[in-house]
């Protein structure tokens, strides 16, 4: 089976994408997405009956829900235009997520943590412009976050049960990315490389001053004609006046997201994924993560580590999409993760 010819040959360019969630941090829930692939301007439909690699331009709304009562409806279009020199990803979307603030120090709160929910409107409009004939886009984005909190104090008292945080975010980011990737969803060669620094003020609209600098690495290398093995490095930081959930975390298989926070936060894993079959793929990964509440408390700071296996099915050749499920064994308990294209973002 392979989706390759009906998405990009059909009318529409239409895929339904039934979405299982599985963020450990909001529990299980299942949602679905419409997905909409754009041939590239200039696109030979006869590319199909060849090994060519099609680059679409797609847009995507979806809605979902988990067990805790979590939910999201938003959308996004990604798009290159003019022979890719102009890259665009922007995001619209609406969440009412519940999750666990564990303390910045990634220590346990009092009553294994404190339980919130986020009411999060949030925009995300970014561009980047190719630097001449390199593999080099320099770009700027717009982020956007208003987001409603409300703390489960968990007193028993009506009048003080609850505390309600009213916040806007609206931030400037600034960033060069340097990618080399030979397909966007599973890649098997190349570098994907961006260091990037967000300013949110005041001036802007944000009720917070603060800056943050992110700088991530994935590379990948094909090594004979079965296996191919990844590496990830990222870190992020930030300095100013930040609110608790905006402070970075360990992001990483087997991690719940805002399990481990700190002001300082550096991450790193290896996958490996052998071609058993043409169509059929085995995983492996292990990563280890530090979250510290500065550069300077970095070395005593400790390593979070996760390991875990997986499956992948070959769904979609011209887009270069594998898809399957990962299994990870995190610092605290086992998840599952549904995976389409990289687990890698």
């Amino acid at each position: 089976m392979d989706a390759s010819d009906w998405v990009l040959e059909n009318s529409a360019g239409f895929m339904p994408v039934p979405i299982i969630i599985t963020e450990p941090a909001v529990g299980t829930g299942l949602g679905a997405a419409a997905v909409f692939f754009h041939a590239p301007k200039g696109y030979d439909g006869d590319a199909l009956q060849t090994n060519e690699f099609v680059e679409p331009n797609i847009t995507a709304i979806a809605a979902g829900g988990t067990e805790n009562g979590t939910w999201f409806v938003g959308g996004g279009h990604f798009a290159h235009w003019k022979g890719d020199r102009i890259r665009y990803k922007g995001l619209l979307g609406y969440a009412n997520v519940i999750v666990k603030f564990y303390g910045l120090d990634g220590s346990t709160t009092p009553g294994d943590g404190l339980e919130f929910t986020g009411k999060t409107l949030f925009v995300q409009q970014p561009i980047s412009f190719r630097m001449g004939e390199s593999d080099f886009f320099l770009g700027a984005a717009w982020e956007y976050i208003a987001m409603e909190t409300q703390f489960d104090l968990g007193t028993g008292i009506p009048e003080i049960d609850e505390l309600t945080i009213d916040t806007e975010l609206s931030g400037l980011k600034f960033f060069l990315n340097y990618e080399t990737l030979d397909n966007t969803f599973t890649p098997n060669e190349g570098i994907r490389a961006e260091v990037g620094v967000t300013r949110r003020d005041k001036a802007i609209g944000s009720d917070f001053d603060f800056d943050q600098l992110q700088a991530k690495l994935h590379a990948f290398k094909k090594l004979g004609n079965r296996f191919v093995l990844g590496a990830r490095l990222e870190a992020n930081t930030v300095d100013g006046d930040v609110p608790f959930f905006s402070v970075p975390y360990i992001s990483m298989r087997g991690v719940p997201a805002l399990r481990y926070q700190g002001e300082s936060v550096l991450t790193a894993e290896l996958e490996g994924r052998w071609a058993f079959h043409p169509r059929v793929s085995a995983v492996g990964f292990v990563g280890a993560g530090k979250a510290a509440k500065s550069w300077g408390d970095f070395g005593s700071a400790p390593s979070r580590v996760s390991r875990g296996l997986g499956l992948r099915y070959f769904i979609a050749r011209k887009l270069g999409m594998h898809a399957g499920l990962d299994v990870a064994k995190g610092p605290e308990d086992t998840h599952y993760y549904l995976t389409f294209g990289s687990a890698w973002r």
